[in-house]
């Protein structure tokens, strides 16, 4: 697999550099800064794996004959799956140990594909999609937790440049999804080369070395009294309600991108193509903020990207000029991105001694917001109008404003100043 080994070679130089855990100090060589090449490929894959679904959500729903308020269901069922794994997966890890998990996670999305490649059915959809989903759940917090311990000295910077994955997958796909369209290919064909691309990642986990997860022998009681702790923190709070609000406007609105252009009358293979230039915005918004990050506080500029991202979208809806409205959505995707890491990389700073437990109140807080307004957004789209997605963004947004205000004002949430200024001095060594 020469090709494999190009990219780690390509991409083992950007993460170089030396970090402390619990006063041991760990350089980190080439060997190990494989680790981060690897989470960037096996982020890349699974979000083209789960995403390729959205763009295809109106053809998806006429091949299996089943209403757009149908595909919300499964989206959101799946959803679930992610939750259930945002609460489990901590405890698995201190178990089992990083590589395991991810190894369990990347059986499930293999099977998930493998599923949707005969998923002629609306219940083998349902149960395939779910599998993927829990598999994702579970790759993306074991690669957040991972990352977030082991390369904490720059812990913010590292978690972008290994998102960076996700943010090229959000490219892809609708790019994928086009070229189905235009070579009159049936949707599931290309389940089957993502099923490859998921056999190569497997088999290169294997060959990897990774660090076993810091055990602590904690009991029961100390387990309900750290969860206790955290969920009861008001500071740690709202940062779930940042989180929760903000992926949920990222996921319905990519989920049902197509579907609000389709009711413009714009064809999915060129509203593909909008999609995928919305992917790229993302991408240059992570780009962007992994170097602004050093001279700009973290809470500034989540602050900064809410005012920009809830105006561009409430221009987007106003507007009834094409070419402006894929500008500002471009503009949107640029503001809106990365804010789930650096909240993630704030939060979780919050309690490093139970990363584990922070990520999956964070990471379920996410998800627990997609649940609800996934299947939102097709039933609204289903029975009322396809540019509801808009209006509960532009809500979420709203929302999303307020908990990010809340924390640049008020000596209440003083506690967290100290886990920002702390970040900003490890991103700039």
């Amino acid at each position: 697999m020469p090709f494999i080994n190009s990219f780690k070679l390509l991409a083992a130089g950007i993460y170089r550099h030396s970090i402390k855990r619990k006063g041991i100090n760990i350089k980190l060589s080439n060997k190990n800064n494989k680790i981060l090449v690897f989470s960037f490929f096996r982020l890349f894959i699974t979000g083209v794996s789960f995403a390729l679904i959205g763009p295809l959500i109106p053809i998806i729903s006429e091949d299996l004959n089943v209403g757009l308020d149908s595909i919300g269901a499964a989206l959101s069922l799946s959803v679930i799956g992610l939750f259930i794994t945002a609460l489990t997966t901590g405890n698995l890890i201190e178990v089992f140990g990083y590589k395991k998990i991810i190894f369990l996670g990347s059986l499930l999305n293999i099977f998930g594909c493998l599923g949707l490649y005969f998923s002629y059915y609306y219940t083998i959809f349902l149960i395939a999609y779910f599998l993927l989903q829990i598999g994702t759940g579970i790759i993306i917090f074991s690669i957040f937790s991972l990352v977030g311990n082991y390369y904490s000295g720059k812990k913010t910077s590292s978690l972008i440049k290994v998102v960076i994955g996700s943010s090229l997958a959000l490219i892809v796909s609708p790019l994928l999804a086009s070229v189905v369209l235009t070579m009159g290919l049936n949707w599931r064909f290309f389940y089957i080369y993502i099923l490859a691309a998921q056999i190569i990642l497997l088999i290169w986990l294997i060959s990897l070395r990774i660090p076993k997860s810091i055990k602590v022998k904690r009991d029961i009681k100390s387990l309900f009294s750290i969860n206790k702790k955290i969920s009861s923190n008001p500071n740690f709070i709202l940062f779930c309600i940042v989180v929760f609000a903000h992926v949920a406007v990222m996921n319905t609105f990519f989920t049902w991108f197509t579907t609000y252009f389709s009711n413009l009358n714009i064809n999915i293979n060129i509203s593909s193509l909008f999609l995928a230039c919305y992917g790229l915005s993302v991408l240059i918004g992570m780009l962007i903020k992994n170097k602004i990050i050093k001279h700009i506080e973290e809470k500034r500029m989540l602050l900064f990207s809410a005012i920009i991202s809830f105006i561009a979208l409430v221009g987007v809806f106003f507007s009834s000029d094409l070419i402006l409205k894929n500008i500002l959505i471009f503009l949107f995707g640029v503001s809106i991105a990365g804010n789930f890491t650096i909240t993630y990389s704030i939060g979780t700073g919050m309690y490093p001694e139970y990363t584990n437990f922070t990520s999956g109140f964070l990471i379920a807080s996410a998800n627990f917001g997609v649940i609800i307004f996934q299947y939102l957004g097709g039933y609204l789209s289903e029975h009322f109008s396809k540019n509801s997605v808009l209006y509960m963004d532009i809500i979420l947004l709203f929302a999303f404003f307020i908990a990010v205000l809340i924390l640049n004002t008020g000596k209440r949430f003083s506690g967290i100043y100290n886990i920002i200024r702390k970040n900003n001095k490890n991103v700039g060594n």
